[in-house]
């Protein structure tokens, strides 16, 4: 019986798509973008380059990029590389005494432990037991179901900053009302609420230490972590509205100058709902 292992290439991936049925999608891609924190800036800058040498430019002049889902595909790669990047700057000095205080990496590491690889075991066991078809489960979350739970929490935490024991029902409710849903049938209320509950209880668990669950989920680097886990953990952050509506377009506006300029200008001529008009074509 499975209880939560999956093939580690999983953790690596950067096609646009999930079939580790084995972890749900619960440690897609995560590992391999933290891990382009880890290196230097010059290995960044040739996965950089080799994701821009893949980009179609139209013949018009000057040339513009052509509308197309390989286009969208590759922006949003190029925006998880500027996070990277931005994680990758030297940890920052606490205010008093020159404490040590957890870096952004250390951040969206220590939430990616506990609310994905620290809750996947005891989920897949849960789910082994409970549901009647654990594997249609797995297999249908990772049809964007963790990036919909974090993007859940974001956008619950953002309008309920007291009261905190309501964010998992909100989380709840919003992963069944998203638009992907209807494509999870067997990932039912029950489910979800078996996730949801198992993700949040890792979550008060990260409280970093010293730094206490009220201060830390009213505080804008809590939402920032989250908001890169969502676009990490995505299988194909251009397809999922939801993720670049509430994560990538928030980093592009964070006032920490998380995406490029480059990549901004990249992301508002590709994504309608990066351009102030709105004005949206389809992707070819």
């Amino acid at each position: 019986m499975d209880n939560g292992k999956h093939n580690p290439r999983c953790e690596t991936a950067q096609q646009h798509r999930c079939r580790c049925n084995e972890c749900g999608g619960s440690q897609h891609g995560v590992q391999g973008w933290l891990d382009q924190a880890s290196h230097d800036h010059q290995f960044r800058q040739r996965k950089r380059e080799h994701f821009e040498s893949r980009l179609i430019w139209t013949k018009h002049s000057p040339p513009r990029l052509e509308h197309s889902r390989g286009n969208q595909e590759i922006s949003t790669d190029l925006a998880r590389v500027d996070i990277a990047d931005w994680l990758a700057v030297p940890p920052p000095v606490g205010p008093e005494h020159g404490e040590p205080y957890p870096s952004p990496v250390q951040q969206v590491t220590a939430l990616a432990e506990v609310m994905t690889r620290g809750a996947w075991p005891e989920i897949a066991t849960e789910l082994n037991r409970a549901a009647a078809d654990a594997t249609s489960v797995k297999r249908e979350l990772t049809n964007h179901g963790w990036c919909d739970l974090f993007i859940g929490l974001v956008r619950a935490i953002e309008v309920t900053r007291h009261g905190f024991n309501s964010i998992p029902d909100k989380v709840k409710s919003m992963i069944l009302g998203s638009a992907l849903q209807a494509n999870r049938p067997h990932v039912t209320e029950a489910v979800v609420g078996l996730i949801v509950d198992k993700v949040w209880q890792g979550f008060q668990a990260a409280a970093f230490g010293a730094v206490p669950l009220l201060d830390l989920i009213s505080n804008e680097e809590a939402l920032r972590a989250l908001r890169i886990l969502a676009v990490f953990i995505c299988p194909a952050p251009a397809q999922h509205a939801a993720v670049h509506q509430h994560a990538l377009k928030p980093l592009g506006e964070d006032v920490t100058k998380i995406l490029t300029d480059q990549t901004k200008t990249r992301l508002a001529e590709l994504f309608a709902d990066w351009r102030p008009d709105g004005d949206a074509q389809q992707p070819k």
